[in-house]
């Protein structure tokens, strides 16, 4: 993976060829475009499987109830994920390298930094999460969040949290603070880049959190964290060890808890 070292040598481009607003806002189209595909693809090629085994269900019936049953099935929910922040990461690289025609990793700002500044990073995050978690205590949210209710089983748990630690912090972070932080630093400057990406960061988490509206507004000051670290640092490395961190802290969390120990295996 390539990685620029200094400024000098691959310095960032301008707004122009990263795009505008326009192009800012196409590409959040096609983000849940993508997202919204992806999801239907999948339900089907599902049912069609099931139906296949189960012909005498009629194909309507056995849809909303296999619908029903995904809505919490990690072992469907998390691949379908994952496989929309592939080819939204890909989309990226398309539009970078062959509409735009820029280098890719410069261009989202992905450059090496000292080993000592991302171990801050690394546990910034780690310590940032405890916060959040205390946060959280304050106003617990009025029923169970829809990504608690994907907690069924330790194998279910443990590809939810494989997956937060070892997949999202690079391409989340390629997305918002790469991209659409890139672009809008070169627009208006570093202060709106950090609360639009952060708030952004944060909104597309708010399926998985809902209805804990107060739990929503937490995930945005976290996006605005990431930001910040990545203005700070002037790298999106560094953003990648602060979410690596968090989501790691996350995860030890659940795991030493007395919840993960008393799910089925």
């Amino acid at each position: 993976m390539p990685l620029a070292t200094s400024d000098q040598e691959t310095p960032l481009p301008s707004a122009r060829p990263l795009g505008g607003l326009l192009d800012l806002f196409l590409f959040i189209l096609l983000a849940v475009v993508l997202n919204i595909g992806v999801q239907l693809v999948a339900v089907a090629a599902h049912v069609a499987v099931v139906h296949q085994q189960q012909p005498g269900i009629p194909l309507p019936q056995l849809e909303q109830q296999l619908r029903e049953g995904l809505q919490h099935n990690a072992f469907f929910l998390v691949p379908v994920q994952l496989a929309w922040q592939v080819l939204l990461l890909l989309s990226l690289y398309l539009i970078l390298r062959r509409i735009r025609g820029v280098p890719f990793w410069s261009s989202l700002a992905f450059r090496a930094l000292p080993a000592g500044r991302l171990g801050f990073g690394f546990l910034l995050g780690f310590l940032l999460a405890p916060l959040i978690q205390g946060a959280n205590l304050l106003v617990p949210p009025p029923e169970p969040l829809m990504l608690e209710r994907l907690f069924t089983t330790k194998a279910a748990s443990l590809l939810i949290l494989g997956a937060a630690v070892l997949v999202a912090p690079f391409i989340e972070e390629l997305v918002f603070r790469g991209y659409i932080y890139t672009l809008l630093e070169r627009l208006w400057g570093g202060l709106p880049a950090v609360l639009i990406s952060g708030i952004l960061f944060g909104a597309i988490h708010f399926v998985q959190l809902w209805p804990g509206w107060f739990q929503m507004i937490l995930i945005c000051v976290v996006g605005i964290v990431f930001s910040a670290v990545r203005a700070r640092a002037g790298s999106t490395l560094a953003s990648v060890a602060v979410h690596f961190g968090y989501n790691l802290a996350l995860a030890l969390f659940f795991l030493l808890s007395p919840t993960f120990r008393s799910l089925p295996p």
